[in-house]
């Protein structure tokens, strides 16, 4: 049963620790929405309003709950942004080769403060954006598994607000629907809310599923949707016994098992695995993280004039190496200094070009 709720909450998280905006806009979640100074979205069966309440915490509320969804909305929210995410492995790690981690609580400032002793670049890139707050608590998301692998299937060639688009559409095409009033700084606005739709909702509409989705635009990617669905439906016991079968498989197992699935290829499969699996060592590599590499780490790599499966592990070992198990984190950061949303500080006026 649906429920809805206008109560505000709050949870202690500095801005070093969780920077709102960047995380739920950077292209890792497709259902946030800034509205003023409150991020809207649906995530894990929920229809949250986020802000940034002060320096030391965010604010919540749960607008709605569809049907499928428990009441342990802070637990929740604080594992979807990781914010109890187990450093233990990582410290003894550190213990190894740094005598003076035994006194530390290691935190997401202490792994940012970590990779820019270990990387030049990680390190102007801190300074020079840290100071305007754009660049620092940046997190990756732990996202439920099924939104994932079919979010990314329509990320392939595609831009963040076209990849929203699809998603949206698949949410309005075959998940929960909710009507809400909801105030977000100019008095209440009447809103639709689509909950990403369950592996049962997506059985119901497969015969027609191909067809519909490329009515939307979702081009050669609705072939590979429908297929996936079909798939997922035909493994045993279901899209449950799959979930349950990949959790407990170590990194390169799940990868494999990701890649038999149609539309997924290498970078797919990382994405999956990073941001729904909790290999946090995953670094995915696109077309910006392949620019990165070349630029500031492996110039050699400027003379490849594409990202062929040698050079993709390549990059990938490269980066694992040097920033270590959570350097799918580390990634994220540098990633998202190459969206061009996050490129200009909002705080400096732009210059108008000049008529000609």
């Amino acid at each position: 049963m649906a429920t809805t709720s206008t109560l505000s909450r709050f949870i202690n998280c500095s801005k070093k620790q969780l920077n709102l905006d960047t995380v739920l806009l950077n292209g890792q979640s497709f259902r946030w929405k800034k509205y003023n100074s409150f991020l809207i979205g649906i995530a894990v069966n929920r229809i949250w309003k986020c802000w940034r309440e002060d320096e030391t915490k965010i604010g919540y509320q749960v607008l709605g709950r569809f049907s499928n969804s428990n009441f342990d909305d802070e637990k929740v929210l604080m594992d979807y942004f990781q914010l109890n995410v187990d450093l233990g492995e990582l410290y003894e790690n550190w213990q190894t080769v740094d005598s003076h981690f035994d006194s530390l609580n290691v935190d997401l400032g202490k792994l940012y403060e970590n990779w820019q002793t270990v990387d030049s670049h990680f390190d102007s890139v801190i300074k020079s954006t840290f100071s305007e707050g754009r660049f620092e608590g940046i997190r990756i998301l732990k996202q439920p598994l099924l939104e994932t692998i079919l979010s990314f299937i329509c990320s392939a060639n595609n831009n963040i607000s076209r990849i929203s688009n699809m998603v949206n559409n698949l949410a309005i095409l075959y998940g929960e629907k909710m009507d809400l009033e909801v105030d977000v700084g100019e008095g209440p606005v009447q809103m639709s809310f689509f909950n990403f739709p369950t592996m049962e909702q997506l059985i119901d509409g497969l015969d027609t599923m191909e067809t519909k989705l490329k009515e939307k635009g979702f081009g050669y990617r609705a072939k590979y949707i429908a297929k996936t669905v079909e798939k997922l439906k035909n493994e045993k016991d279901g899209f449950d016994g799959f979930q349950k079968r990949i959790e407990m498989m170590d990194y390169l197992e799940a990868n494999k098992e990701i890649q038999k699935l149609d539309g997924i290829g290498p970078k797919v499969a990382d994405c999956v695995c990073l941001m729904a699996l909790g290999h946090h060592h995953v670094v995915p590599v696109d077309t910006h993280v392949f620019q990165i590499t070349a630029t500031h780490y492996l110039p050699q790599l400027k003379n490849n004039k594409s990202v062929t499966d040698a050079v993709y592990k390549q990059i990938g070992s490269f980066y694992s190496e040097k920033f270590g198990s959570h350097a799918g984190w580390a990634h994220s950061v540098l990633f998202s200094t190459r969206l061009k949303r996050f490129k200009e500080n909002p705080k400096k006026p732009v210059k108008k070009k000049k008529k000609t």
